[in-house]
């Protein structure tokens, strides 16, 4: 390809005149609306944020912190810049955000006020408490010292569940695992009393976008505005005028650049194709070349993303594969525009899927999340585009905090069911079907509706386990019963109707999991609802309903959840709708193992210093990291897992003032192959850090798809006794770990896991 023309790149900033632009999800979530009529805006509302901090100096946060009539009011710095997880942090009373930008991002969406630009709630007095460093890191103890710290500031409304028993609103993002498979929701969207949100992707949206110029057949230049993703250093500036753009060409004939550049790219930029080799080897052998920047275009047809961080690269950015089959020109000039996402609109494809650990129904809500426009520190450009489910939790919050300066449904359950139950579902475009609850919720958040609410459901979501599973208050066939509560007086009828949607197949027959979960348009189960109309002037807490499902109904070959909606609409006018989420599963939990091994030994006793895993009969000195570990993958959540550790009856007159743990309910498997059989009466010792709870399951994209637990030697030492739980360090002995999992609640039916057996022998015991 010949050399193309001069182009001019200019810095990552989302402005084109300099001026911020406007938000675009309040549009869609009816917060613009509600601005418009200009009495709500969050005043008087504290709101706090735990997270990355603030660049406070932003000017749509008034540039200022704990001055007077400055809304950033409260906040405290609990890790410092520098905490990498192995030094200490260092703390003091500022939460200034110069390096991580998340935190900005967050307030920016939830209370910037800066021009054009204006968050869901621009008035509102922030806390901002700093948790995570530079380096992405929270030490264990910042974020209950957090919590704590806004409760003493009087928070209303915060982003985590700890302050929920303390009447303060709580909202969680539900996690970016979709392809991961049902049960992803963990701590904190899946505890109790928090509003758990999904993210929505929006039809119209900011992009990033530049111009590239080409000349045109008839020697005029043509130009084309094309879509990136941000740049691969999206906090560094870059500049670049009267350079040339090249196709990066390696030895091999191929753009690719996998192998050396053919020719020299000095001062160009090099335009190679995504795929075959890392980045990192692309970006060099482009930067051996003296190329001063490259634009990657991906190798399939996907959403956009920027390449990976690679420290020392040139800047790049990604562009889509038929874009980059059109590049063949110039890149002019650098702009944000609002485009048009054809067939976009509905959860994102990232968002996380529920039911909980408990099989209740999460996410609660949706909110917009995708390509979201909002403040970023000053250092690093003012403004920026993110994704997630975080960009979706401030929105949410946004709209609790204009609901409680309105004064309507001031109390945390009665603002969960306002927002939970105006909603409005999505719908699957080929079925015409509602999607699923356990990915969307009650869907898109509707702000207006929220405000106008007068009917107030008991509860904010059905979860109907299957009949065999054991769980109180569970009753055959599938039902359970609601109450309604009227919010001031309320005229006119109202029809109550069961709406079915998607059904989700979480698990094939032979009990592995379905990873993302797989549609089904054609399993349809029916409910009944008694009664099917409702008298506003009748409506009070005595009010019942029922619904239930036939249990004939629910056969299918897979193992699926099925789901839909109890809409209750008005038989005339145009008041609110309400919208209650249904999930139900037509296979007990006894189907599918929850312990689903990856390979042959896992779950599997480890040596913590060599992270592998190792059978019967090793010996452990409790030195360093000479320690004992296990290692599991969960294939379903789960709601608790109780830690003890087990000793044989011979060593059992040397574990003075240790307690027993309570014997496990028999209901699954006790061992995996390759474990060494204890005696058969054995002393059970609860370790110090007991319990687990809420635990999402292990995904490709979880991490290193297991959890581990490393035991430092310490168990617990008359946990029932009047003068509190002693922590004590576990005398020389063989031992074997045992784990005892319960997958809804604490009245399901349990079962362990024991480990293969080990020694502890520490070096006191050796010299003597």
């Amino acid at each position: 390809m010949q050399n193309l023309q001069p182009l001019a790149l200019a810095s990552s900033s989302l402005t084109t005149t300099g001026r911020p632009l406007p938000m675009l999800q309040p549009k869609y979530t009816g917060v613009d609306k509600v601005h418009a009529e200009g009495r709500l805006s969050g005043e008087g509302i504290k709101v706090g944020i735990i997270d990355s901090g603030l660049d406070y100096r932003h000017p749509a946060f008034c540039s200022c912190f704990k001055t007077v009539g400055c809304r950033v009011a409260y906040g405290y710095d609990f890790v410092g810049d520098n905490y990498n997880g192995t030094n200490s942090p260092e703390s003091d009373d500022d939460p200034l955000d110069t390096c991580a930008g998340h935190g900005t991002h967050v307030a920016g969406i939830l209370a910037g006020d800066d021009g054009a630009f204006q968050g869901v709630a621009p008035k509102a007095t922030l806390g901002i408490y700093r948790v995570f460093s530079c380096k992405g890191t929270a030490p264990g103890s910042a974020i209950p010292q957090a919590l704590d710290t806004a409760f003493d500031n009087s928070i209303d409304v915060a982003v985590t569940e700890r302050l929920y028993r303390k009447g303060v609103v709580v909202v969680a993002g539900v996690g970016n695992s979709y392809v991961d498979g049902l049960g992803m929701v963990g701590t904190p969207a899946g505890g109790p009393g928090v509003l758990a949100v999904a993210a929505a992707v929006l039809p119209e949206q900011y992009a990033f976008v530049f111009n590239v110029t080409y000349p045109a057949d008839d020697g005029t230049t043509t130009t084309l505005t094309l879509e990136r993703s941000v740049f691969q250093t999206p906090f560094a500036m870059h500049n670049f005028t009267s350079t040339a753009l090249v196709r990066g060409i390696d030895t091999s004939g191929s753009d690719l650049l996998c192998n050396s550049a053919s020719s020299k790219l000095e001062g160009k930029v090099a335009l190679v194709q995504r795929g075959t080799c890392d980045f990192s080897i692309k970006s060099a052998h482009a930067k051996i070349a003296g190329a001063v920047a490259i634009v990657f275009y991906d190798n399939v047809d996907e959403p956009l993303s920027p390449p990976a961080f690679i420290r020392e690269a040139l800047p790049s950015f990604m562009i889509t594969l038929a874009d980059g089959m059109k590049l063949v020109a110039l890149l002019n000039t650098e702009a944000v525009d609002s485009v048009t996402v054809a067939g976009a609109f509905g959860p994102a494809d990232y968002t996380s899927w529920g039911p909980t650990a408990q099989a209740l129904l999460k996410p609660d809500v949706m909110a917009p999340g995708s390509t979201v426009y909002s403040t970023y520190p000053l250092n690093m450009n003012n403004y920026t585009i993110l994704s997630g489910t975080s960009m979706a939790t401030p929105a949410t919050y946004g709209e609790v905090t204009l609901l409680l300066q309105s004064g309507k449904h001031v109390a945390a359950g009665q603002l969960y069911s306002a927002l939970v139950h105006t909603a409005t579902p999505f719908t699957e475009v080929n079925s015409g079907r509602p999607m699923p609850p356990i990915l969307q919720g009650t869907d898109l958040l509707n702000c207006t509706g929220a405000l106008a609410a007068s009917l107030l459901p008991s509860v904010c979501s059905f979860s109907l386990k299957h009949l065999e599973d054991t769980v109180p208050a569970f009753k055959s066939p599938a039902s359970i019963t609601w109450n309604l509560t009227a919010k001031g007086f309320i005229s006119g009828g109202y029809q109550i109707e069961y709406v079915p949607a998607l059904a989700a197949a979480g698990f094939y027959p032979n009990g592995t999991a379905a990873n993302p979960p797989v549609a089904d348009t054609t399993f349809l189960p029916v409910a009944n609802i008694s009664p099917t109309t409702l008298h506003g002037d009748k409506v009070d807490a005595a009010t019942s309903f029922s619904l239930s499902f036939n249990p004939q109904d629910l056969g299918h070959e897979l193992l699926m959840a099925y789901s839909g909606y109890v809409r209750i609409y008005p038989t005339s006018g145009s008041r609110v709708n309400y919208i209650i989420g249904v999930v139900g599963y037509n296979f007990p939990s006894s189907r599918f193992p929850t312990l689903l091994p990856s390979g042959p030994s896992v779950p599997c006793l480890v040596d913590a210093a060599s992270a592998l895993c190792i059978d019967a009969g090793q010996s452990f000195t409790m030195q360093g990291n000479h320690t004992p570990a296990f290692a599991l993958r969960l294939q379903t959540p789960v709601y608790r897992i109780l830690l003890r550790v087990t000793r044989t009856t011979a060593d059992a007159s040397t574990a003075s003032g240790l307690t027993n743990g309570a014997t496990a309910s028999p209901g699954g498997p006790t061992s995996t192959p390759g474990s060494a059989p204890l005696e058969s009466q054995e002393e059970e010792l609860i370790l110090s850090e007991n319990y687990a709870s809420f635990i999402a399951k292990n995904g490709a994209s979880n991490g290193p798809g297991y959890y581990s637990y490393i035991w430092d030697g310490t168990v617990m030492a008359n946990p029932e006794a009047n003068n509190g739980t002693q922590i004590k360090t576990a005398p020389d002995g063989d031992y074997a770990f045992k784990l005892t999992f319960y997958r809804m609640s604490m009245d399901d039916t349990p079962f362990n896991w024991t480990s293969p057996s080990f020694t502890i022998r520490t070096m006191d015991s050796v010299r003597s």
